[in-house]
Protein backbone atom coordinates (compact mmCIF):
# COMPACT_ATOMS: atom_id res chain seq x y z
CA UNK A 1 0.00 0.00 0.00
CA UNK A 2 1.45 3.20 -1.09
CA UNK A 3 2.02 6.45 0.79
CA UNK A 4 -1.00 8.25 -0.86
CA UNK A 5 -3.79 4.77 -0.08
CA UNK A 6 -2.77 5.20 3.49
CA UNK A 7 -3.09 8.62 4.17
CA UNK A 8 -6.44 8.88 2.09
CA UNK A 9 -8.53 5.54 1.97
CA UNK A 10 -7.96 4.04 5.29
CA UNK A 11 -8.46 7.69 7.36
CA UNK A 12 -12.19 6.92 7.74
CA UNK A 13 -11.77 3.29 7.78
CA UNK A 14 -10.27 3.26 11.00
CA UNK A 15 -13.38 4.71 12.28
CA UNK A 16 -13.93 4.46 16.74
CA UNK A 17 -10.27 3.41 16.89
CA UNK A 18 -9.33 7.04 15.56
CA UNK A 19 -11.63 8.61 17.60
CA UNK A 20 -10.03 6.55 20.40
CA UNK A 21 -6.42 7.84 19.56
CA UNK A 22 -7.42 11.59 19.27
CA UNK A 23 -9.66 11.69 22.51
CA UNK A 24 -6.64 10.15 24.07
CA UNK A 25 -4.33 12.78 22.32
CA UNK A 26 -6.66 15.27 23.58
CA UNK A 27 -7.26 14.18 27.13
CA UNK A 28 -4.30 12.20 28.07
CA UNK A 29 -1.45 13.70 29.45
CA UNK A 30 2.14 12.16 27.29
CA UNK A 31 5.28 11.19 29.69
CA UNK A 32 8.55 12.93 28.32
CA UNK A 33 10.47 9.92 28.81
CA UNK A 34 11.20 7.86 25.44
CA UNK A 35 11.59 4.19 24.77
CA UNK A 36 13.65 2.10 22.62
CA UNK A 37 12.90 0.73 19.27
CA UNK A 38 12.40 -3.17 20.61
CA UNK A 39 8.69 -3.12 20.44
CA UNK A 40 7.10 -5.96 18.00
CA UNK A 41 3.32 -6.24 16.94
CA UNK A 42 2.12 -9.63 15.50
CA UNK A 43 -1.28 -11.37 15.17
CA UNK A 44 -3.36 -12.98 12.37
CA UNK A 45 -5.28 -11.80 9.33
CA UNK A 46 -8.53 -14.24 9.97
CA UNK A 47 -11.45 -14.52 7.03
CA UNK A 48 -14.54 -14.80 8.96
CA UNK A 49 -16.99 -15.87 6.13
CA UNK A 50 -17.38 -19.00 5.60
CA UNK A 51 -15.80 -20.82 2.63
CA UNK A 52 -13.90 -17.64 2.40
CA UNK A 53 -10.37 -16.82 0.70
CA UNK A 54 -6.87 -17.16 1.88
CA UNK A 55 -5.53 -14.30 3.67
CA UNK A 56 -2.30 -14.54 2.76
CA UNK A 57 -0.60 -11.81 1.08
CA UNK A 58 -3.14 -9.15 2.26
CA UNK A 59 -1.12 -6.58 2.91
CA UNK A 60 -1.04 -5.42 7.06
CA UNK A 61 -0.31 -1.60 7.88
CA UNK A 62 0.80 -0.14 11.34
CA UNK A 63 -0.03 3.07 11.58
CA UNK A 64 1.33 5.31 14.25
CA UNK A 65 -0.38 8.71 15.41
CA UNK A 66 1.31 11.35 17.48
CA UNK A 67 -0.64 12.45 20.61
CA UNK A 68 1.15 16.12 21.27
CA UNK A 69 0.58 15.90 17.59
CA UNK A 70 -2.72 14.71 17.03
CA UNK A 71 -2.51 13.52 13.96
CA UNK A 72 -0.92 10.07 12.01
CA UNK A 73 3.37 10.51 12.10
CA UNK A 74 3.87 7.05 10.42
CA UNK A 75 3.27 3.95 9.23
CA UNK A 76 4.71 0.16 8.47
CA UNK A 77 3.72 -2.15 6.29
CA UNK A 78 3.95 -5.95 5.92
CA UNK A 79 2.73 -8.93 3.77
CA UNK A 80 1.09 -11.51 5.77
CA UNK A 81 2.15 -15.15 5.24
CA UNK A 82 0.46 -17.98 3.72
CA UNK A 83 -1.70 -18.60 7.19
CA UNK A 84 -2.46 -15.07 7.49
CA UNK A 85 0.12 -14.25 10.28
CA UNK A 86 2.02 -10.90 10.37
CA UNK A 87 5.06 -9.33 12.25
CA UNK A 88 6.22 -5.87 13.00
CA UNK A 89 9.47 -5.57 14.95
CA UNK A 90 11.98 -2.99 15.62
CA UNK A 91 8.62 -0.63 16.28
CA UNK A 92 9.24 2.28 18.63
CA UNK A 93 7.83 2.00 21.97
CA UNK A 94 8.10 6.28 22.77
CA UNK A 95 5.10 6.83 24.72
CA UNK A 96 4.04 9.56 22.80
CA UNK A 97 2.91 6.89 20.04
CA UNK A 98 -0.48 5.03 19.95
CA UNK A 99 -0.58 2.65 17.36
CA UNK A 100 -3.61 0.85 15.37
CA UNK A 101 -3.47 -2.03 12.86
CA UNK A 102 -5.32 -2.00 9.46
CA UNK A 103 -5.75 -5.02 6.78
CA UNK A 104 -6.51 -3.89 3.70
CA UNK A 105 -8.62 -7.24 1.93
CA UNK A 106 -10.15 -7.17 -1.42
CA UNK A 107 -9.66 -3.66 -1.33
CA UNK A 108 -11.88 -2.49 1.68
CA UNK A 109 -9.80 -1.78 4.74
CA UNK A 110 -10.09 -3.29 7.73
CA UNK A 111 -8.79 -2.03 11.36
CA UNK A 112 -8.40 -3.21 14.58
CA UNK A 113 -10.99 -2.13 17.09
CA UNK A 114 -8.91 -0.66 19.81
CA UNK A 115 -5.39 1.44 19.59
CA UNK A 116 -2.60 0.33 21.32
CA UNK A 117 0.70 1.72 22.84
CA UNK A 118 4.28 -0.20 23.62
CA UNK A 119 5.86 2.22 26.57
CA UNK A 120 4.74 -0.08 29.50
CA UNK A 121 5.36 -3.65 27.73
CA UNK A 122 7.47 -4.77 24.24
CA UNK A 123 5.09 -7.14 22.27
CA UNK A 124 1.39 -6.39 21.36
CA UNK A 125 -0.80 -9.28 19.60
CA UNK A 126 -3.65 -8.36 17.43
CA UNK A 127 -5.71 -10.24 15.06
CA UNK A 128 -7.66 -8.69 11.98
CA UNK A 129 -10.80 -9.77 11.36
CA UNK A 130 -11.80 -9.49 7.19
CA UNK A 131 -14.07 -10.49 5.29
CA UNK A 132 -15.19 -11.42 1.53
CA UNK A 133 -16.29 -9.24 -0.44
CA UNK A 134 -19.92 -8.77 -2.00
CA UNK A 135 -21.88 -6.56 -4.47
CA UNK A 136 -25.22 -8.40 -3.72
CA UNK A 137 -27.63 -6.57 -0.72
CA UNK A 138 -30.01 -9.45 -0.03
CA UNK A 139 -28.20 -9.04 3.67
CA UNK A 140 -29.14 -5.52 4.24
CA UNK A 141 -31.64 -4.23 6.27
CA UNK A 142 -32.52 -1.11 8.52
CA UNK A 143 -32.95 -1.70 12.20
CA UNK A 144 -34.76 1.68 12.56
CA UNK A 145 -35.70 4.27 10.47
CA UNK A 146 -36.30 7.52 12.01
CA UNK A 147 -37.05 10.92 10.53
CA UNK A 148 -36.89 14.05 12.61
CA UNK A 149 -38.58 16.93 11.86
CA UNK A 150 -36.83 19.82 13.31
CA UNK A 151 -38.35 23.34 12.02
CA UNK A 152 -39.60 25.02 9.06
CA UNK A 153 -38.88 28.42 7.52
CA UNK A 154 -38.99 30.58 4.59
CA UNK A 155 -40.53 27.52 2.24
CA UNK A 156 -37.80 25.05 3.76
CA UNK A 157 -38.20 21.97 6.09
CA UNK A 158 -35.22 21.02 7.96
CA UNK A 159 -34.38 17.21 9.07
CA UNK A 160 -32.53 15.00 10.67
CA UNK A 161 -32.38 11.10 9.18
CA UNK A 162 -30.75 8.74 11.54
CA UNK A 163 -31.30 4.92 12.23
CA UNK A 164 -29.28 1.62 12.14
CA UNK A 165 -28.64 -0.67 8.83
CA UNK A 166 -27.39 -3.77 9.42
CA UNK A 167 -25.56 -6.19 7.09
CA UNK A 168 -26.96 -9.91 8.40
CA UNK A 169 -24.17 -11.41 5.92
CA UNK A 170 -20.68 -12.73 6.61
CA UNK A 171 -19.34 -10.64 3.44
CA UNK A 172 -18.89 -7.12 3.31
CA UNK A 173 -21.24 -5.43 0.84
CA UNK A 174 -19.42 -2.99 -1.43
CA UNK A 175 -20.35 -0.76 -4.33
CA UNK A 176 -20.75 -2.30 -7.69
CA UNK A 177 -19.57 0.34 -10.31
CA UNK A 178 -19.73 3.61 -7.95
CA UNK A 179 -18.62 5.47 -10.99
CA UNK A 180 -21.99 5.06 -12.55
CA UNK A 181 -23.45 7.69 -9.64
CA UNK A 182 -27.22 7.08 -9.57
CA UNK A 183 -27.04 3.27 -10.93
CA UNK A 184 -24.24 2.37 -8.46
CA UNK A 185 -26.05 -0.19 -6.27
CA UNK A 186 -24.66 1.47 -3.66
CA UNK A 187 -25.77 1.33 0.31
CA UNK A 188 -29.16 3.50 -0.08
CA UNK A 189 -31.19 5.81 2.05
CA UNK A 190 -35.03 6.90 0.78
CA UNK A 191 -35.41 11.06 1.12
CA UNK A 192 -38.79 12.62 0.35
CA UNK A 193 -39.38 13.85 -3.33
CA UNK A 194 -37.53 16.72 -4.20
CA UNK A 195 -35.36 16.78 -0.66
CA UNK A 196 -31.63 18.13 -1.03
CA UNK A 197 -28.52 19.66 1.23
CA UNK A 198 -27.67 16.18 2.47
CA UNK A 199 -25.10 16.42 5.55
CA UNK A 200 -23.95 13.07 6.66
CA UNK A 201 -23.26 13.64 10.54
CA UNK A 202 -22.26 10.34 11.76
CA UNK A 203 -21.65 6.58 10.47
CA UNK A 204 -20.49 7.05 7.14
CA UNK A 205 -17.74 9.27 5.48
CA UNK A 206 -19.83 12.71 3.92
CA UNK A 207 -17.31 12.61 0.76
CA UNK A 208 -18.84 8.99 -0.01
CA UNK A 209 -22.48 10.14 -0.25
CA UNK A 210 -23.85 10.11 -3.75
CA UNK A 211 -27.28 10.57 -5.75
CA UNK A 212 -29.28 7.93 -5.74
CA UNK A 213 -32.99 7.11 -7.27
CA UNK A 214 -35.32 7.87 -4.67
CA UNK A 215 -32.90 9.39 -2.07
CA UNK A 216 -29.27 9.10 -2.04
CA UNK A 217 -26.51 6.25 -1.90
CA UNK A 218 -23.22 5.82 0.41
CA UNK A 219 -20.49 3.97 -1.59
CA UNK A 220 -18.62 3.31 1.82
CA UNK A 221 -18.10 -0.36 2.34
CA UNK A 222 -20.75 -2.22 4.95
CA UNK A 223 -19.25 -5.00 7.29
CA UNK A 224 -20.88 -7.54 9.00
CA UNK A 225 -22.75 -5.81 11.81
CA UNK A 226 -24.96 -3.06 12.71
CA UNK A 227 -23.88 0.34 11.28
CA UNK A 228 -25.43 3.70 13.16
CA UNK A 229 -26.08 6.78 11.30
CA UNK A 230 -27.49 10.24 11.30
CA UNK A 231 -27.45 12.75 7.92
CA UNK A 232 -29.56 16.09 8.09
CA UNK A 233 -30.95 17.39 5.03
CA UNK A 234 -33.83 20.25 3.93
CA UNK A 235 -37.11 20.05 1.59
CA UNK A 236 -38.12 22.78 -0.05
CA UNK A 237 -41.86 22.94 0.39
CA UNK A 238 -44.47 25.70 -1.15
CA UNK A 239 -47.97 27.20 1.03
CA UNK A 240 -48.10 25.67 4.11
CA UNK A 241 -47.87 22.06 3.04
CA UNK A 242 -44.64 19.65 2.31
CA UNK A 243 -44.91 15.63 1.18
CA UNK A 244 -42.89 13.14 3.38
CA UNK A 245 -43.23 10.39 1.87
CA UNK A 246 -40.65 7.85 1.20
CA UNK A 247 -40.12 4.17 0.08
CA UNK A 248 -37.99 2.27 2.63
CA UNK A 249 -35.08 0.99 0.35
CA UNK A 250 -34.34 -2.69 2.48
CA UNK A 251 -37.07 -4.21 5.05
CA UNK A 252 -37.16 -2.01 7.95
CA UNK A 253 -37.65 -3.03 11.73
CA UNK A 254 -39.15 -0.08 12.72
CA UNK A 255 -39.94 3.33 11.11
CA UNK A 256 -40.83 6.56 13.03
CA UNK A 257 -41.51 10.07 12.28
CA UNK A 258 -40.59 12.57 15.49
CA UNK A 259 -42.93 16.27 14.88
CA UNK A 260 -42.20 19.17 17.01
CA UNK A 261 -44.91 20.60 18.97
CA UNK A 262 -44.97 23.51 17.30
CA UNK A 263 -48.48 23.36 15.70
CA UNK A 264 -47.15 20.98 12.55
CA UNK A 265 -49.30 18.14 11.96
CA UNK A 266 -48.54 15.33 9.86
CA UNK A 267 -51.37 12.82 7.87
CA UNK A 268 -49.73 9.56 7.28
CA UNK A 269 -50.56 6.31 6.68
CA UNK A 270 -49.49 3.34 7.89
CA UNK A 271 -48.04 4.91 10.82
CA UNK A 272 -49.72 4.49 14.13
CA UNK A 273 -49.54 7.76 17.32
CA UNK A 274 -46.73 7.31 19.98
CA UNK A 275 -45.99 9.24 23.02
CA UNK A 276 -44.77 11.98 23.34
CA UNK A 277 -40.43 12.58 23.33
CA UNK A 278 -38.41 15.25 23.98
CA UNK A 279 -35.16 15.97 22.59
CA UNK A 280 -32.95 19.14 23.16
CA UNK A 281 -35.69 20.40 25.23
CA UNK A 282 -38.13 20.41 22.15
CA UNK A 283 -41.40 17.95 22.96
CA UNK A 284 -42.18 15.73 19.92
CA UNK A 285 -45.14 13.72 19.06
CA UNK A 286 -44.04 10.16 17.75
CA UNK A 287 -45.51 8.14 14.67
CA UNK A 288 -44.27 4.64 13.68
CA UNK A 289 -45.02 1.35 12.22
CA UNK A 290 -43.52 -2.00 12.48
CA UNK A 291 -41.93 -4.77 10.34
CA UNK A 292 -42.14 -2.93 6.73
CA UNK A 293 -41.22 -4.91 3.53
CA UNK A 294 -38.27 -3.62 0.95
CA UNK A 295 -39.73 -1.25 -1.25
CA UNK A 296 -42.60 -0.30 0.82
CA UNK A 297 -44.08 3.31 0.64
CA UNK A 298 -44.85 5.11 3.47
CA UNK A 299 -47.29 7.84 2.79
CA UNK A 300 -47.00 11.10 4.55
CA UNK A 301 -47.67 15.08 4.80
CA UNK A 302 -47.16 17.62 6.75
CA UNK A 303 -49.09 20.45 7.47
CA UNK A 304 -48.90 23.68 9.28
CA UNK A 305 -45.63 24.95 7.88
CA UNK A 306 -46.09 28.76 7.49
CA UNK A 307 -46.21 29.59 11.16
CA UNK A 308 -43.50 27.62 11.85
CA UNK A 309 -39.21 28.50 12.41
CA UNK A 310 -35.78 26.74 12.43
CA UNK A 311 -34.73 26.93 16.03
CA UNK A 312 -31.70 28.65 16.37
CA UNK A 313 -27.82 27.07 16.04
CA UNK A 314 -27.36 26.13 19.73
CA UNK A 315 -30.51 24.57 19.78
CA UNK A 316 -30.24 22.57 16.49
CA UNK A 317 -26.86 21.54 17.92
CA UNK A 318 -28.77 20.00 21.15
CA UNK A 319 -31.39 18.86 19.57
CA UNK A 320 -28.88 16.96 17.32
CA UNK A 321 -27.26 15.45 20.91
CA UNK A 322 -30.62 14.37 21.89
CA UNK A 323 -31.39 12.21 18.93
CA UNK A 324 -28.00 10.52 18.96
CA UNK A 325 -28.70 9.68 22.79
CA UNK A 326 -32.29 8.94 22.93
CA UNK A 327 -33.34 7.78 18.93
CA UNK A 328 -30.28 5.94 18.94
CA UNK A 329 -29.72 4.54 21.99
CA UNK A 330 -26.98 6.17 23.66
CA UNK A 331 -24.61 3.92 21.66
CA UNK A 332 -20.92 5.07 21.63
CA UNK A 333 -21.43 7.82 18.18
CA UNK A 334 -18.26 10.01 18.07
CA UNK A 335 -19.71 12.02 14.70
CA UNK A 336 -16.58 10.71 12.80
CA UNK A 337 -17.36 11.85 9.74
CA UNK A 338 -17.25 15.27 11.01
CA UNK A 339 -14.65 14.67 14.02
CA UNK A 340 -11.37 16.84 14.10
CA UNK A 341 -8.98 18.25 16.15
CA UNK A 342 -9.84 21.24 17.99
CA UNK A 343 -8.40 24.44 16.24
CA UNK A 344 -6.06 26.41 19.51
CA UNK A 345 -6.02 30.54 19.01
CA UNK A 346 -2.99 31.66 19.56
CA UNK A 347 -3.99 33.50 22.92
CA UNK A 348 -6.42 31.29 24.44
CA UNK A 349 -8.07 27.75 24.42
CA UNK A 350 -10.14 26.41 21.27
CA UNK A 351 -12.77 28.57 19.63
CA UNK A 352 -15.58 28.25 17.08
CA UNK A 353 -17.35 25.57 15.71
CA UNK A 354 -14.43 23.38 15.93
CA UNK A 355 -14.24 23.42 19.92
CA UNK A 356 -17.78 23.80 19.86
CA UNK A 357 -18.49 20.08 17.73
CA UNK A 358 -15.71 18.50 20.47
CA UNK A 359 -17.88 20.00 23.42
CA UNK A 360 -20.63 17.75 21.81
CA UNK A 361 -18.59 14.34 21.32
CA UNK A 362 -16.99 14.80 24.58
CA UNK A 363 -21.02 14.69 26.01
CA UNK A 364 -21.84 11.84 23.93
CA UNK A 365 -18.91 9.82 25.21
CA UNK A 366 -18.98 10.88 28.92
CA UNK A 367 -22.89 9.45 28.09
CA UNK A 368 -21.13 6.61 26.58
CA UNK A 369 -19.08 5.88 29.04
CA UNK A 370 -21.63 5.69 32.04
CA UNK A 371 -23.65 3.15 29.98
CA UNK A 372 -20.63 0.95 29.76
CA UNK A 373 -19.93 1.23 33.86
CA UNK A 374 -23.50 0.26 34.47
CA UNK A 375 -22.91 -2.57 31.99
CA UNK A 376 -19.53 -3.60 33.70
CA UNK A 377 -17.63 -3.50 30.91
CA UNK A 378 -15.22 -0.75 32.93
CA UNK A 379 -13.39 -1.57 36.16
CA UNK A 380 -14.18 1.46 39.03
CA UNK A 381 -10.93 3.06 38.05
CA UNK A 382 -10.70 3.18 34.67
CA UNK A 383 -14.15 4.56 35.11
CA UNK A 384 -12.85 7.38 37.69
CA UNK A 385 -10.04 8.29 35.35
CA UNK A 386 -11.92 8.25 32.03
CA UNK A 387 -14.97 10.49 33.16
CA UNK A 388 -12.69 12.89 35.35
CA UNK A 389 -10.53 13.50 32.15
CA UNK A 390 -13.09 13.94 30.04
CA UNK A 391 -15.44 16.29 32.45
CA UNK A 392 -12.11 18.25 32.64
CA UNK A 393 -12.03 19.04 29.36
CA UNK A 394 -15.99 19.52 29.09
CA UNK A 395 -15.28 22.65 31.41
CA UNK A 396 -12.46 23.87 29.61
CA UNK A 397 -14.47 24.15 26.44
CA UNK A 398 -17.72 25.18 28.27
CA UNK A 399 -15.96 28.23 29.73
CA UNK A 400 -14.13 28.69 26.32
CA UNK A 401 -17.68 28.67 24.75
CA UNK A 402 -19.25 30.92 27.36
CA UNK A 403 -16.19 33.76 26.38
CA UNK A 404 -16.96 33.63 22.74
CA UNK A 405 -20.42 33.57 22.05
CA UNK A 406 -22.47 36.12 20.07
CA UNK A 407 -25.56 37.31 22.49
CA UNK A 408 -28.57 36.11 22.11
CA UNK A 409 -27.36 32.74 21.01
Amino acid sequence: MGASAASGQWWFSVGRAVCAVLLLAVLGVVPVAAQSNDGTVTGTVVNKTAGGAATGGTDVVLVSFGRKEQAPVGQLTVQAAADGRFAFTGVNRDPNLVYILLARFQNVNYPTDQPFQLQDQPNQQADITVYDATTADDAIKLERLNLLVVGADQGVVQFMEMGSVVNSGDRTFVTANPQDQQLARALKFALPQGALGVQMQTGFDDRDVIPGVGGVQVTTPVPPGSHQFAFSFQLPYSGSNADVSMQMPYPTGTYSVYLPDTGIKLDASGLTPGGPAQLGGQSYALYSANNLSKATMVGGQLSGLGSTGIPGTNQVALISLGVVLFVLGGGVLLFGARLRPAAVAADGPPRGPDSEQERLELVVRLAALDERFAAGELGQAEYDAERERGKQRLRELTLARRHTLPTGV
